[in-house]
């Protein structure tokens, strides 16, 4: 059953009894498992996992849990009898994550709110540099600090109809309020403008060239970052 995990800075748990110590890649074991008591303890949701661990200072994984998996109706956190850490989610990771969850599970409960990440209805904003915010519903609009990872999903009240994730970077302007069409929008300018210059370099370092001009290696075209995370 594929779930997530969050940790220490160390990968050790000090939720329940004691401290646990988990490693990449290496399963970890439990005797029993009972939501809250016993067990090796996941989310399905990958923001559930921030009602246990902040998103600041910590560490969040995909992992897989096996053996008896018990559930209690707490959030979609479970209990598993064996657990292993398959990969670590950098905050883009994290978003993307939770879109999936949104679009696979539509009916599911999904809205969140927690020290830099929001997830809500119609309208979200990431008040923190590298924070999360993913707005959803008819007409979802979002807006972030520098470098935060913003999503928008659009429904009609029975199933989603688009989801997008970005970054504000590049094109995606800090503090600007962005829909899925206007967010699409300043992308693609971006690109252009990024092919554009990309082009006119080329033209200049061939023309430097011919004039018996040093390339010094400037302008090199390179293309920014578009914004787009998925």
């Amino acid at each position: 059953m594929k779930v997530y995990k969050a940790t220490g800075q160390d990968l050790s748990c000090h939720m329940g009894h004691g401290v646990f110590q988990y490693a990449l890649w290496e399963p970890a074991e439990a005797e029993n498992s009972k939501c809250g008591r016993e067990g090796l303890h996941a989310c399905e949701y990958v923001l559930d996992c921030l009602n246990y661990y902040g998103l600041e200072g910590n560490r969040f994984f995909e992992a897989e849990a096996e053996g008896d998996i018990a559930e209690d109706g707490a959030n979609t956190r479970v209990s598993c009898t064996r657990l292993t850490l398959v990969r670590e989610l950098g905050r883009p990771d994290i978003a993307r994550e939770a879109i999936r969850y949104m679009v696979r599970h539509p009916r599911r409960e999904w809205k969140h709110r927690s020290t830099g990440v929001t997830v809500a209805e119609e309208q979200a904003q990431a008040d923190f540099t590298g924070g999360i915010a993913i707005a959803r519903g008819r007409e979802p609009r979002v807006k972030g600090k520098k470098g935060s990872c913003l999503g928008l999903i659009r429904e009609d009240g029975e199933r989603i109809l688009a989801a997008r994730l970005f970054s504000v970077a590049g094109p995606i302007r800090e503090n600007v309020w962005y829909t899925i069409e206007e967010a699409e929008k300043a992308i693609r300018e971006g690109a252009e403008k990024d092919e554009e210059k990309k082009d006119s370099d080329s033209t200049g370092k061939a023309s430097g060239k011919e004039n018996g001009r040093p390339d010094n290696g400037q302008g090199s075209g390179r293309i920014s970052d578009s914004g787009y995370l998925a």
